[in-house]
């Protein structure tokens, strides 16, 4: 928690050193400064000498990360930083954070701690973020510092609490996408009302908010062409998938969308064979090249399965190669080998049905089911090491 882990700080005289001092403390700087004085003549670099050499021995940065960030940022003592610095680290965070929010946002070391830091990491215990969720999203994203706690961050937050009527799922979605704090209300509330007009219900625009958070930073105009594509396709605005249609078709460039129409393509599936199984299931299309490859291999060469079968079932996708598909595509040909099925066979259920209703379903009725789930359970073992070039 912040306020466990934040002590008690006294932001003046206790952390005040003459630059005399910090030299003293660190001849280090000394050597560094010669360096700088050597490599460049610059009187901008010669000016900033003392942040770089600050940068270097008090944050972690390298010379050459420390000379890029003093241009962003300058100081001649170590006062205010120094006072920045023991906030965060009473505060729990550890070097790697404070290195990682120094280089997103050098400016951070000129804040001012009780007034502008406080404030704000007490901001993120009050409503219930665990003090690793709060550092971690600090340190990624410390531009919550540049922005009003009274007039953009609780708004933004009240707002979020409200729309998904829960605040652990609004922390969940600023996990996500810690920059949703800094969308004001009036934007959001447009992206809502767009989606709304459009008849999309306030359940599912909470299940989008929650998994898609970056939703919040929509253009208009472009969310409204996305929701007319999205219908064109065949989503209905009232249904669930629909939403989730607009996370997957948000989540891919077009680039990388036509990329994944070409495999399909190449396993001779049709355009229309393509839009179907996005509109049965549009995780399909969320799925890695590679992850499609795999799959297809699997059924169509190894299983000699159809590809249209997968487009018409495309829910099989979904299941991990490793500890779903492959195992089960071993059991089924060692059952097709012993005469038990038929080659023929093609069942969605071999795939999808739970681990325990597998082994009664497919496995138990058999005469050698010992065996067989013996077979199985070896496979399952390898899985980790496993992957379709079993076959």
């Amino acid at each position: 928690m912040f306020r466990l882990l934040c002590k008690s700080i006294v932001i003046g005289s206790s952390v005040r050193a003459s630059s005399v001092h910090y030299f003293l403390e660190n001849p280090s700087i000394l050597s560094c400064l010669r360096y700088i004085s050597s490599v460049n003549t610059d009187d901008n670099i010669k000016e900033h000498s003392f942040t770089v050499s600050y940068l270097m021995n008090k944050c972690g940065f390298s010379l050459k990360s420390a000379l890029e960030v003093s241009k962003q940022v300058h100081f001649e003592t170590p006062d205010k930083p120094d006072s920045v610095l023991a906030v965060f680290k009473n505060c729990g965070f550890s070097k790697s954070h404070i290195l990682n929010l120094v280089r997103r946002r050098p400016a951070v070391l000129l804040s001012k701690p009780n007034t502008t830091l406080l404030p704000k990491l007490e901001f993120f215990q009050s409503k219930g973020f665990s003090s690793p969720d709060g550092i971690k999203i600090i340190s990624s994203y410390p531009w919550v510092f540049k922005y009003s706690l009274e007039n953009q961050l609780v708004p933004a937050f009240d707002f979020l609490e409200n729309s998904l009527q829960s605040d652990a799922v609004a922390i969940k979605a600023i996990k996500r996408f810690p920059r949703i704090l800094n969308v004001t209300v009036e934007n959001m509330a447009r992206v809502v009302d767009v989606l709304l007009d459009n008849g999309v219900p306030e359940k599912n625009i909470a299940l989008l908010i929650r998994s898609r958070p970056s939703i919040m930073v929509s253009n208009l105009e472009n969310l409204k062409k996305l929701i007319e594509e999205v219908t064109l396709m065949g989503f209905h605005p009232s249904k669930s998938q629909f939403v989730v249609a607009i996370r997957v078709l948000t989540s891919v460039t077009r680039t990388t969308w036509e990329k994944k129409l070409d495999v399909h393509r190449k396993w001779g599936l049709s355009e229309e064979e393509i839009l179907e199984a996005f509109v049965k299931f549009p995780w399909f299309m969320s799925l890695s090249e590679e992850k499609i490859m795999a799959v297809m291999d699997l059924f169509v060469n190894n299983l000699g399965w159809e590809s249209s079968y997968i487009a018409k079932n495309p829910t099989f996708s979904s299941y991990s190669l490793e500890k779903r598909l492959i195992p089960r595509a071993l059991v089924l040909q060692f059952l097709v080998s012993k005469g038990l099925v038929e080659k023929s066979f093609r069942s969605l259920a071999f795939f999808n049905t739970p681990e325990d209703k597998f082994r009664q379903m497919f496995i138990d009725h058999h005469a050698d089911s010992t065996q067989i789930l013996k077979f199985y359970e070896e496979k399952l073992n390898l899985s980790s090491v496993v992957n379709s070039s079993t076959f």
